[in-house]
């Protein structure tokens, strides 16, 4: 999928960014986000990052998905009143893009507080909650249009196993689009998941491209866009 060139889009968050008080490089903890095991690490490992985090990322790592997943949504569901749940939201990247494109009924759901509240400061969410995902979530059926994700299906962080639960919450005909990690798609079953999904009927594919994450460098996911039937 083409992207525009990173300077063009990254001026939409520049506004957002400080300079960063970590003094590690941000490759490194890309790498320590990928080892961690449990939720308390990881609540731990992103309040350390979460100021940092925007900078690192899209600055000195030229961090694209986020941006091609906002385009993905807005080519399958252009409906901007469409109500979007952000998964494993972050600080707000992906969001920060689709109500650049004029999208406003946005929620966010991740399991740091620290992530939360540098998305909630950016005042574009109608709502941000501290969750887990690998829990049921409190959500009626049917209760959202669309579900997004950028970075969450990846090592160390969610499976395969909500995925169930993301398009209960979906309405029929509600989109999916997201990004799985590269080397987990078939190792954790992410592949196998949504086959099965397409297979019973409950899902249908209208995108599935393997790209890259980062304007530079090697590290390639597969860019998913699902509709519930």
């Amino acid at each position: 999928m083409q992207i525009p060139s990173w300077p063009v889009y990254s001026q939409a968050l520049i506004v957002f960014m400080t300079t960063p008080s970590n003094t590690r490089a941000p490759s490194e903890f890309v790498s320590e986000a990928y080892g961690l095991k449990d939720d308390e690490k990881m609540v731990d490992f992103y309040r350390k990052w979460a100021d940092d985090y925007d900078h690192q990322m899209l600055v000195e790592l030229g961090y694209t998905s986020p941006i091609t997943i906002a385009q993905l949504l807005n080519e399958h569901l252009p409906d901007k009143d469409a109500r979007v749940f952000d998964i494993g939201c972050g600080t707000g990247l992906t969001c920060t893009f689709l109500h650049q494109q004029g999208y406003r009924n946005l929620v966010g759901i991740d399991l740091s507080p620290d992530m939360v509240r540098v998305a909630q400061d950016r005042g574009i969410y109608a709502q941000v909650m501290v969750g887990d995902l690998n829990l049921p979530l409190e959500i009626a059926d049917a209760g959202y249009d669309a579900a997004i994700s950028s970075g969450t299906f990846t090592h160390g962080h969610v499976g395969p196993e909500p995925l169930d639960e993301i398009f209960r919450i979906l309405r029929p005909g509600g989109i999916l689009a997201c990004t799985v990690h590269l080397d987990l798609w078939q190792s954790k079953g992410f592949e196998e998941k949504f086959n099965s999904l397409v297979d019973t009927g409950t899902i249908e594919c209208l995108h599935l491209e393997q790209d890259k994450y980062y304007e530079t460098g090697d590290l390639e996911g597969w860019f998913c866009v699902y509709r519930k039937l």
